[in-house]
């Protein structure tokens, strides 16, 4: 017999807890009865220490036998590619990707706030490079997307210099190391964890997130297709709870975390902690604040961004999609067991 989505996702989220495990058999078995679907709820996420969350609950087993699958990529234009060709359901991705893709006719739902870059994305400069008077006629790359333009175009803005001031180079975020590499660019809009590997071969930060306008926030999200909020509740309700579970691993176990994320991030285990720096987690709390209530955070600051993006000519309207965001698989309780792997 069929049963209803609040019941299935209270079966769940109870016998999960009540044994304080993430997976395993008795997390299967709540699932019977939960019209479990036939394919997985699958998630794309790339290294980004905002989604170190997503990355910690898979490493730990914590999705044995739950009807979850990561999808691993290598930038969010990647994921998104992964969306629209339905390889994939959901995806860690940056709310103004999620704007870009619903002026694409890809009506994406915001199910999870991951983080707010406060400092995580920045513009590197070679030493020779990092000082204004040697700016225009650099060599400015960034990834094509939103927030590479929005970084590029706040920078110049700072910096007092029009786009036409500097060249122009288009660079996926997998590609920025091999364009530094190759001497391709002079000045780098890029983010952890590339940016730290950069430093550490001598790159100069010369702006950030931190920076930005006050209506122009970088915020990371869990975007999903509205219909996976009806085909997979009770998968969608797990992921959120171990994504809770995982920050608090990351904040309690920081040296098993950066042991798990090391290779992940391609960072050594001893700098992976300082990735974390100019990024903040947002954990439950953050989340209701975001998605529900009476005057939720994300529709003003989509508001705001969209009229940003619409400005640098980014979206083809001033106006965020009404019906943005979604708190179908958001606990309604603040998490307070903490989850192990199944035993």
């Amino acid at each position: 017999m069929m049963v209803s989505r609040r019941a299935c996702l209270h079966r769940l989220g109870t016998g999960v807890l009540a044994l304080g495990v993430a997976g395993g058999p008795l997390a299967a078995a709540t699932l019977v009865g939960c019209a479990a679907p036939a394919t997985p709820l699958t998630i794309a996420w790339h290294p980004w220490p905002g989604y170190a969350p997503l990355q910690l609950a898979h490493s730990q087993g914590w999705w044995e036998g739950l009807p979850l699958q990561r999808l691993a990529t290598g930038s969010a234009s990647e994921s998104l590619a992964q969306l629209r060709a339905g390889r994939a359901q959901a995806a860690a991705l940056t709310l103004d990707e999620v704007l870009t893709a619903h002026a694409s006719g890809l009506a994406l739902r915001v199910v999870a706030v991951f983080d707010l870059s406060e400092g995580a994305d920045v513009v590197l400069a070679r030493p020779e490079r990092s000082t204004p008077p040697s700016w225009r006629g650099a060599r400015l790359g960034h990834e094509a997307g939103a927030v590479g333009t929005l970084m590029a175009t706040a920078w110049l803005d700072a910096a007092g210099l029009q786009p036409e001031d500097v060249q122009m180079v288009h660079i996926p975020f997998d590609q920025h190391e091999a364009a530094w590499a190759r001497d391709e660019v002079d000045v780098l809009v890029t983010f952890e964890p590339v940016a730290t590997r950069l430093q550490q071969r001598g790159a100069v930060r010369i702006f950030d997130s931190s920076l930005l306008p006050a209506d122009t926030a970088i915020v990371h999200v869990l975007a999903v297709h509205p219909r996976a909020l009806d085909t997979h509740p009770a998968a969608g309700y797990a992921l959120l709870r171990h994504i809770f579970a995982a920050q608090r691993h990351l904040h309690t176990l920081p040296v098993d975390s950066a042991y798990r994320l090391s290779p992940w991030l391609g960072l050594p285990r001893e700098t992976v902690l300082a990735s974390f720096r100019g990024l903040r987690l947002t954990d439950w709390a953050d989340n209701r604040a975001w998605l529900v209530g009476a005057q939720p955070r994300l529709p003003a600051a989509a508001a705001a961004l969209a009229r940003v993006m619409h400005a640098n000519a980014q979206l083809p309207s001033a106006d965020a999609p009404v019906s943005l965001s979604a708190a179908d698989w958001l606990p309604t309780d603040a998490p307070t067991v903490h989850l192990e792997a199944g035993a």
